[in-house]
């Protein structure tokens, strides 16, 4: 099986209700893709290829029929968890962890003797207490960049007369100007063509693009703030409220409206991740990797 083969049968398994692996003694949670690649190497590289993994670090789940123990990793052995040694069982699982799954390659042993199989397994993605947006965002994306932390936010409130989101401001201090999954592209204070003040202030001049909505500097008026070649645009609605509080709204290109009660880091974090109404949007619809794409630091 190749890598396209393995990525239309992820695909087909990603989008079923349940994940329920085929194979005995399996269960609920996961899902074995069997391969026909002659050696555990092959493996890797086809499933490397699938997740564009060569720069994404390598975890050894199982090794010789007993779980490894490394963090992160999917439940093995016990109840609930990935069968392990004995028939049925994993010998080995090695893979990625994906935002909300992780993505494996092994072996399992079966009467016939072993079998390579490619495993995707559902993972609880949640937001543990006191963590910020921007850290699981990091972790989403595997972005390891140092803050970029070049923005003057005072300069940039006074030339929009409104202070911003704290979390849209960790969000731009942590990556900078760029897009995630090319999808969503951050408007940033400063940077060329996708200036967050400049864009702000034109769109008072496109006025009747924004009905029923005024613009800002309006009560109640939107504001951009990220954009897409996908159609549509992302905004906050500003108010008197702490803007900590301000909805966003996505604007389609028929000039359709859709409002999200929930801040920018949230939104952008559920954009890539979650699979369920109202959000739902292309990013979360395939178990592949998320990713960051500055367009203010080289291309590795």
């Amino acid at each position: 099986m190749d890598a396209s083969a393995l990525r239309a049968r992820l695909n087909d398994a990603w989008r079923a209700p349940d994940l329920h692996c085929p194979l005995p003694t399996h269960g609920a949670g996961h899902v074995c893709v069997p391969s026909d690649a002659e050696d555990l190497a092959e493996l890797e590289r086809v499933a490397a290829d699938v997740v564009d993994g060569a720069s994404l670090p390598v975890r050894a789940w199982v090794v010789g029929g007993t779980a490894a123990g490394v963090p992160d990793g999917p439940p093995v052995g016990g109840d609930g968890g990935l069968p392990i040694g004995g028939e049925g069982g994993l010998l080995e699982l090695r893979g990625w962890v994906l935002a909300e799954h992780w993505f494996g390659y092994g072996v399992t042993a079966t009467a016939d003797g072993p079998r390579r199989v490619a495993i995707l397994a559902r993972r609880a993605f949640t937001r543990p207490p006191g963590v910020g947006w921007v850290k699981l965002l990091r972790e989403v994306t595997g972005w390891t960049e140092h803050d970029r932390r070049g923005v003057d936010w005072a300069a940039t409130e006074a030339a929009l007369g409104t202070a911003l989101p704290g979390d849209y401001k960790d969000i731009v201090d942590a990556f900078g100007a760029g897009s995630f999954d090319e999808y969503l592209d951050l408007l940033v204070p400063g940077a060329l063509g996708t200036d967050l003040v400049s864009w702000g202030r034109d769109m008072a001049r496109y006025a009747d693009l924004y009905r029923p909505y005024p613009v800002h500097p309006a009560p109640g008026g939107v504001l951009i703030w990220g954009t897409s070649e996908q159609e549509l645009t992302f905004h906050w609605l500003t108010g008197p409220a702490d803007p900590d509080d301000w909805p966003v709204l996505v604007q389609y290109l028929d000039g359709e409206w859709q409002r999200f009660d929930c801040g920018t880091g949230e939104f952008v974090l559920r954009l890539l991740t979650d699979r369920t109404p109202p959000f739902a949007f292309p990013p979360s619809a395939g178990p592949f990797p998320h990713w960051f794409a500055s367009w203010e630091l080289p291309e590795h």
